[in-house]
């Protein structure tokens, strides 16, 4: 025999299934909630691995595979700044285009200016092309430079520009800005950018310093020995007291 339900059991069935389906909605809009958070947490995580990895490449550049190299003989021909009878020599292989060149750039700027008269700046060319693909045009605008004198000043534009030019599909009409700015012939300096000899120069630097091992940027040599890059200026100025403790 069927059992009937009276209207007071019929009331309460209701007001539990009520409140069941009242507590499932509550727990998926949590669960709901849960979710959206761990995706906002993922998002951030990845933020902060991003970032990190951003400040690695930049604050901790990649060392020459030999830290024995010698680097090539003084000539003529190259590009220093500092004292010519500086006791200490300091050499840098670089790639306009590179961040990690560009993040030591203050640093020797600095080191110039901390040991001024005591330290010779020699730069060299080594544009890494096959991963920076403006890294020889902004190899022949620095050299276009020289060929004017301005070539230190050229130096700071295009790496405290660096990301302004980096992903250009021709950074030429920039160079040539800066070059306007820096009061000179605009004219000579967009021929010599383009000449030959000009990417002869930048090649022959570079297939020197390849001769040696070089194989990144940037490679700093102190009076003619490869060094470890330093981690901080601290590490960089004791570098250079080291060789001149030694020089005396």
């Amino acid at each position: 025999m069927e059992e009937k339900l009276t209207k007071a059991q019929i009331k309460e069935q209701r007001k539990q299934e009520r409140q069941e389906w009242e507590a499932k909605m509550a727990k998926e809009q949590q669960m709901k909630g849960l979710k959206k958070l761990g995706i906002w947490i993922g998002a951030l995580a990845i933020v902060a691995v991003s970032v990190w990895g951003l400040v690695a490449l930049v604050n901790a550049p990649t060392t020459p595979t030999s830290p024995t190299m010698t680097a090539p003989a003084l000539n003529n021909t190259d590009i220093t700044t500092g004292s010519k009878n500086a006791k200490v020599v300091l050499t840098e292989y670089a790639d306009f285009q590179c961040p990690a060149c560009a993040a030591y750039h203050p640093l020797i700027n600095q080191l110039m200016k901390d040991y001024d008269g005591k330290v010779l700046f020699v730069y060299r060319f080594f544009p890494l092309t096959t991963i920076h693909k403006n890294a020889m045009v902004s190899a022949e605008a620095g050299y276009a430079a020289q060929l004017q004198g301005k070539f230190w000043q050229m130096d700071d534009l295009l790496f405290n520009n660096q990301s302004t030019w980096a992903e250009m599909t021709d950074p030429t009409n920039v160079f040539v800005g800066y070059a306007k700015d820096l009061g000179m012939d605009t004219a000579k300096f967009t021929v010599d950018m383009q000449a030959q000899s000009t990417k002869d120069f930048i090649t022959k630097e570079q297939d020197a310093g390849t001769a040696v091992g070089i194989n990144s940027t940037p490679t700093f040599f102190i009076n003619g020995k490869s060094i470890q890059n330093p981690q901080s200026y601290d590490a960089f100025k004791q570098h250079i007291q080291d060789a001149l403790d030694s020089a005396k």
